[in-house]
Order: C-alpha cells, then structure tokens, then sequence
C-alpha cells in the first residue's frame, strides 16, 4: 500500500479559498484527499503529533465545514488505524524543534523552510523503516520550488497537485 504525508497547504485550499483563479487547485485538492479517505494510501504522521497541531492550527475538525477540516477529523479518530495511517518516529536535534536527524545534511537545503522540515524527516524515516519511498502531497508553496530536485536526490517524492499554480506563482 502506498504511503502519503500531506502538506498542510492541500488541507487548506481543499476547504476552499475566495481567490477565484484558484478554484481548479481547490478542487484538485479536495479530489485528492477525497482518495485518501476512500484508503487507497496510508496517511503517515510524526509520532509528536507536530503535523496534527499545524493540521489543527489550520482547520476546524470538528465542524465538517470543508474537505480539509473532514480529512483532518478522519485523521484524529483514526491514527492508531494503521490501515489508515502510520505514527513515524522522527529524532528532533537539540535546538527550535525544527531541525531532524532525518533532514538531509545537504548545504544545498540549508534555507528549507524549517516548519516543512517535519514532513520532510518522516519520509525519509518511513523509508529507513519500510522501504518504500511516500509521496508527499504540495498544494502551491513557492517556498519549496527551488528545492524539490535536491529533494528528490535524497528520495523524496513530491506529488504537486496544483503544478500549474505553482508554476505561474500564484
């Protein structure tokens, strides 16, 4: 079974946005995590639940107003699922608690944005375990465009649902 971390930025736009040229990334986000509630992938979390309190930061899960916030509720009661999601341990260095054991040591990543750092660890934490490389799922952050080929020299996979979006810097 394949394996997703999803990027907080997917959660958002799939509960909507007001900027109506951003209406086909909406819709792609909502589509996608439409496919993953249906479980055809396994949700992967850290184990400091630091991607759920940026999920819940946010969203309102318990409201059922849009598609991120129901993902997100789906996610709360089902992270012990582990037909829906896996908790991967990630090895914080001393410091801001941004910074991993698992984050590439590569003077080329050196200005990834720190808050994205956490996604980045349990991917390639959940490879070191399983061996199956995840994907991880970018709605439109032109914060990690200059980074996804070094990303991806290290193993991570970067699935871009709003490429076009993100592309034209929107």
């Amino acid at each position: 079974m394949e394996a997703v971390i999803v990027d907080t930025n997917v959660i958002v736009y799939a509960n909507g946005t007001d900027d109506e040229n951003l209406l086909g990334c909406v819709k792609s986000c909502q589509s996608r995590l439409f496919e993953i509630l249906n479980r055809p992938e396994i949700v992967l979390i850290d184990d400091d639940w630091r991607i759920l309190r940026e999920y819940r930061k946010n969203t309102n899960p318990n409201t059922k107003k849009g598609i991120g916030d129901l993902f997100v509720k789906e996610l709360l009661q089902n992270q012990t699922n582990t037909n829906f999601c896996r908790i991967i341990r990630i090895t914080p260095l001393t410091g801001n608690g941004t910074e991993f054991n698992e984050f590439p040591d590569d003077p080329e990543l050196t200005d990834f944005d720190s808050d994205d750092r956490k996604f980045i660890a349990v991917g390639i934490a959940y490879y070191t375990q399983y061996q199956v490389t995840p994907s991880i799922l970018l709605a439109i952050d032109r914060g990690w465009i200059h980074f996804i080929d070094t990303l991806q020299n290290h193993g991570v996979q970067i699935e871009l649902i709003c490429e076009e979006d993100m592309q034209q810097g929107k």
